[in-house]
């Protein structure tokens, strides 16, 4: 979901950036993953946890008419619709998360379970994404990275993530090389007209270029 008075500001910002600016996102959110595992050892779901940054939870909620009493409480009500539109993802929309096993991208359900929260004026979604068909990642790594591909919304790995119902497995956080990153970024740019940029509003999709990647390896 992005907010309409996010969406204003990032255009905005687009109309008056130079065409050879650095990449930069909107939006920042901390991110909490944990690898859930059936008793057989297999992978089958991934849940996760978004914490946006305070100046972006406030415009959350202005968009969606929420705490309008301004005490920092959402009541039942609002977070019920909060959970509606949250749950409510656009045909297409991966949730900016990719799961590959052995190279191959991992099919992975829309949310189930979604919460949300607000707490030191920062908005919490948390929700599961299961696995249709399960994998085991003893037979080959499992790679997940957390990105937008327009670079919009910048994702912090919050921690390394947790494992539950499986033992014998490790974790390796390979950080992103941020200035190939930016060299991809400004040359993808190029390659587009001003029309293109201020009018259709496109921008380059290196969102994964920037995002660190989490290598999930386990005994047999």
């Amino acid at each position: 979901m992005r907010s309409v008075s996010i969406l204003l500001i990032f255009l905005c910002l687009s109309v008056f950036a130079p065409a050879g600016g650095r990449a930069h996102p909107h939006e920042f959110v901390d991110a909490g993953i944990t690898f859930y595992f059936d008793d057989q050892g297999r992978l089958g779901a991934t849940g996760i946890v978004w914490v946006w940054d305070e100046f972006t939870s406030m415009l959350i909620l202005e968009d969606l008419g929420l705490d309008g009493d301004g005490d920092g409480v959402l009541t039942g009500a609002e977070r019920q619709t909060a959970v509606e539109r949250f749950n409510d993802w656009p045909e297409g929309f991966e949730g900016d998360l990719y799961l590959r096993s052995n190279g191959a991208p991992v099919e992975l359900s829309g949310p189930l379970d979604l919460k949300v929260d607000y707490r030191d004026n920062r908005l919490i979604v948390s929700f599961l994404r299961p696995l249709p068909q399960r994998i085991d990642p003893g037979s080959a790594p499992v790679t997940l990275q957390v990105y937008d591909p327009t670079y919009y919304v910048f994702y912090d790995l919050a921690g390394a993530p947790k494992l539950a119902g499986r033992e014998g497995c490790e974790i390796a956080i390979h950080e992103a090389d941020t200035a190939a990153a930016q060299k991809l970024y400004e040359e993808l740019l190029g390659d587009l007209t001003d029309e293109e940029i201020l009018e259709e509003g496109k921008s380059p999709e290196v969102g994964g270029a920037f995002a660190d990647e989490v290598v999930l390896t386990c005994g047999n």
